[in-house]
């Protein structure tokens, strides 16, 4: 049974591309995608994805925010965090906020997919 993935990314292109990558991968279904922090909220609850996959910088709801929203609905619910915020700082404060997983978005698919696995079957993931 494929994996159900959330993806949640606001620049459009970079969504694209990832859910386009994501959906070469054989053990993975896309679920759906969101375009922001309250969108994503929304999607989480709706789809009942497996894992959530997003940014943190987001115009309408920062992904720190929308990712202990939907821990509040769906505490076991992993979220991997994909950023280009890939500083300590940050790493930390993710993780305080309950991430399973926080990778810079430079990270290759092969890397993405590994830490995908490892946060599905809770054990934290870091590139």
């Amino acid at each position: 049974m494929a994996l159900r993935v959330l993806v949640v990314d606001d620049h459009p292109a970079f969504r694209r591309a990832l859910t386009s990558a994501l959906r070469l991968v054989k053990d993975i279904e896309v679920a759906g995608e969101a375009s922001g922090g309250i969108a994503a909220c929304e999607e989480a609850e709706a789809l009942e994805p497996d894992l959530v996959l997003m940014d943190l910088s987001m115009p309408d709801l920062s992904g720190i925010d929308a990712m202990r929203e939907i821990h509040r609905k769906a505490p076991e619910l992993p979220v991997v965090i994909l950023t280009a915020h890939a500083d300590p700082g940050v790493e930390r404060e993710a993780r305080d906020a309950g991430a399973s997983g926080f990778l810079a978005k430079g990270v290759g698919l092969q890397e993405l997919v590994s830490a995908i696995h490892q946060a599905a079957e809770g054990v934290p993931a870091v590139s």
